[in-house]
């Protein structure tokens, strides 16, 4: 039966195991799958005319942002990454066709028109872009989103011609095949448990009763002939031993203790050394090797009753033989050792085969019967009729295990049973190690935009200012546009041609820039204007507001400049890049507030939440301190060196003027004002004074004009009067409400125009 249920199981096993193997070789679906923008949407005349081609997030998000797309066309190919509404932002009215989701089977890409305007400036350099990608006839761009919040490409030829729209984009299989290694792992261990069953050898089942009288052999002797078992020899034998056996002749302890050892050899001489105490014993053929009967033939079979065999008579006093390996009985008044778990010399556990062991007769009484029982009592059984006892037992010897013996015997199934248990979870632990399958789907990503939202046009910015979770600018981005406008002002200082710096440069920078080339061009002691280097990056102040205008402010210290820089950069529109609209040094003692890493919000300029002044308040107290020593806000501005250097070459103007009278004014252009949300609740705002010297002539008195400020009034000399205009860009700092008071971090002057009146 075992080998059946081994046989089964195998067959089990390698079908099992065959069904995981096969989900990973011949049943395994294809690695990758390719989604395309189908043929005849290609073909329409919207989509052919398109100048821009928008791959929004929810292609993006395809298979957890694990992707290739390839783009083909017959011209240049354009690939910027950007943000979603920054994409959208710089598309603007212009046509344009959006790629959305995959098909459910992920055979075809979602394509939808939108109308506009068909040609378009180049996108390529736009500071929007986090990354760009060119190519000529075919790109390969494998995918992989540059940080957080949702991202979308923008693909074009150069802005006329009409943009790429072969498309299509290439996944790993997310077809799982989850069974596979499960599949694999149960199949081994039916395989395991299967040989463990085939390699168990079978127990044999041990004599239940010796030979009465002889020393019981463990295999009935061979004919060395035929080496065939003489079966009818030792059934005749036993038939001529019964009537001694029936008068109580026979001899008994000796005889059925040897008969459970297996290990008496079929030799004659082990036969006669049980050493037989009565007579009838005597007459038993000694050097016959087919003597020995083994316990499994029926008493039918052989004609000896079962009692005579079951039970053997001792006599008084005396003390059976002790078969070989077999314990002596125990002494009067001791406890018997039965042993149940002991092995008898042929490995075997003892009663096991729920029979009497060898050698209990000789050592225990039989149930019923009590131990030192005097020798009437004993041969009781001997004087029944074996006739009866035949007919009662069918013609079958009829055994009873003890209770100990029975528990010896479930304990031994348990443990067996424990063992194959054991053996087949450590056939699972050791099965081979499976690679973990990579065509397990990937989990889904947290969120995502649905195509039909994509495909209907540009997400609104958010108005929000809590909602705009991410900086406007990543650091790559800072660096690449701090290193593009420290490129170009270079270039325009070298040249000192201001024409060169109006792709990175605007406001009040380029003003100031440009008067000094014009000043310097006739004056040639005239200083020039600091240089703005971005080699060293102290600090950056980047605003998340998603609408425009946008801005930033970098704290840079190169080589040539004694204190730190504050450059002030804004972007006006999408399709304009950051520029320069001020550049001012940090004044000495002053240290620059501390500003959110990730970003922070613009603050309205007429908004004072949280701020002793709103940004365009401060701007007018600022004006006014300037103007005047005796400004009715002196004490809402703490100390401040360039404020004193104000008031001080206002005041001495003033004193040396004799034949006229001067009017000085300050003030703030809110047009270009700029105002970020510091730290601790804090603002920065930056705006450009102009700084107004008017004179008038008493008395027609000559009034002269210095060098530089020549170049712009034509002339020295004058007897009405003369206006000068000078740049004062400044960056202040309006604490949060509460105890405290408005610090100005930098500002400088730069004299820009003049003219007489």
């Amino acid at each position: 039966m075992r080998l059946k249920i081994a046989i089964v199981l195998a067959v089990l096993g390698l079908l099992v195991l065959g069904t995981g193997i096969g989900q990973r070789t011949i049943w395994l679906p294809p690695s990758t799958l390719t989604a395309a923008v189908p043929a005849d949407v290609k073909a329409a005349p919207a989509v052919k005319t398109s100048p821009l081609t928008v791959i929004g997030p929810g292609v993006l998000k395809t298979h957890d942002g694990k992707f290739t797309l390839t783009v083909k066309s017959d011209g240049p190919i354009q690939l910027a990454v950007g943000r979603v509404d920054d994409v959208f932002g710089w598309v603007d009215d212009a046509a344009y066709t959006t790629i959305g989701a995959a098909s459910d089977d992920f055979s075809e890409l979602n394509v939808e028109s939108t109308p506009g305007v068909e040609k378009v400036p180049n996108p390529s350099g736009s500071d929007l872009w986090v990354s760009e990608e060119k190519a000529t006839g075919e790109l390969t761009y494998t995918w992989q989103a540059p940080g957080r919040g949702d991202w979308a490409l923008l693909v074009s030829s150069d802005g006329t011609a009409p943009a790429p729209i072969d498309i299509s984009v290439t996944a790993d299989n997310d077809a799982a095949t989850p069974w596979a290694v499960p599949l694999m792992i149960i199949g081994s261990a039916l395989l395991a448990l299967a040989a463990l069953l085939f390699f168990i050898a079978p127990r044999k089942p041990k004599q239940a009763q010796a030979v009465a009288g002889r020393r019981a052999a463990g295999r009935t002797p061979a004919d060395p002939a035929t080496g065939a078992l003489e079966v009818d020899k030792i059934v005749a034998s036993r038939r001529n031993r019964a009537p001694a056996a029936a008068d109580g002749t026979a001899a008994d302890s000796a005889a059925q203790d040897s008969a459970a050892q297996d290990s008496a050899a079929p030799d004659s001489a082990a036969t006669d050394s049980a050493a037989p105490d009565s007579a009838a014993d005597a007459k038993l053929p000694t050097a016959d090797a087919t003597s020995a009967l083994p316990a499994t033939l029926t008493k039918k079979d052989t004609g000896i009753p079962a009692e005579a065999d079951s039970k053997p008579d001792a006599a008084p006093g005396s003390k059976p033989d002790a078969a070989p390996g077999s314990k002596p009985n125990a002494a009067p008044g001791s406890k018997p050792n039965p042993e149940p778990n002991s092995k008898d010399d042929s490995g075997h556990d003892a009663g096991s085969n729920g029979g009497t062991p060898s050698g209990a007769a000789a050592t225990d009484a039989s149930p019923g019967t009590t131990k030192g029982a005097t020798k009437d009592d004993s041969t009781k059984g001997a004087e029944k009729d074996p006739a009866k006892d035949a007919k009662k037992n069918d013609g079958k010897a009829k055994f009873t295990a003890p209770a100990a013996q029975l528990r010896t015997v479930k304990n031994s199934v348990k443990a067996r049973w424990g063992a194959i248990l054991a053996a087949a979870l450590l056939a699972g632990s050791i099965s081979p190690a499976v690679a973990a399958d990579p065509t397990t789907p990937a989990p889904e990503p947290s969120a995502s935009v649905p195509a039909s939202e994509l495909a209907s046009g540009a997400p609104a910015a958010s108005e929000d200012p809590a909602a705009a979770a991410f900086p406007n600018l990543l650091d790559s981005q800072v660096e690449r546009i701090s290193a593009s406008v420290a490129a170009v002002v270079a270039s325009g200082d070298n040249a000192k041609n201001a024409k060169e710096l109006s792709p990175r440069v605007a406001g009040m920078a380029l003003a100031v820039r440009t008067s000094n080339y014009k000043i310097r061009a006739k004056v040639a002691e005239h200083p020039a204007i600091e240089p703005v280097d971005a080699t060293k990056m102290l600090a950056k102040v980047v605003t998340t507001t998603r609408t425009w205008p946008r801005s930033a402010m970098l704290v840079t210290q190169g080589e040539n400049n004694e204190l730190p820089q504050l450059l002030t950069l804004v972007q006006a529109s999408p399709r304009e890049n950051y520029k320069l609209i001020q550049a001012t040094p940090l004044l000495p003692g002053q240290t620059f507030p501390k500003v959110d890493k990730e970003g922070t919000q613009a603050v309205p300029l007429d908004s004072a939440e949280g701020l002793i002044f709103s940004p365009k308040s401060a701007i007018a107290v600022l004006s006014d301190r300037l103007t005047t020593s005796k400004s009715k806000y002196k004490d809402s501005f703490n100390d401040s060196v360039y404020i004193s250097s104000v008031l001080d070459l206002q005041k001495k103007i003033v004193a040396d003027a004799k034949d006229a009278s001067y009017v000085f004014s300050h003030k703030g252009d809110l047009d270009s004002a700029v105002a970020m949300r510091t730290a601790d609740g804090g603002a920065m705002v930056v705006v450009g004074n102009n700084f107004g010297i008017a004179a008038t002539s008493k008395d027609e008195a000559t009034l002269k004009v210095g060098e530089d400020a020549a170049v712009f009034t034509g002339g020295r000399e004058t007897v009405k009067g003369f206006t000068l205009n000078y740049a004062e860009p400044i960056v202040m700092y309006i604490p949060p409400a509460g105890d405290g008071k408005i610090t100005v971090l930098s500002a400088t002057r730069n004299l820009v125009s003049g003219k007489f009146k």
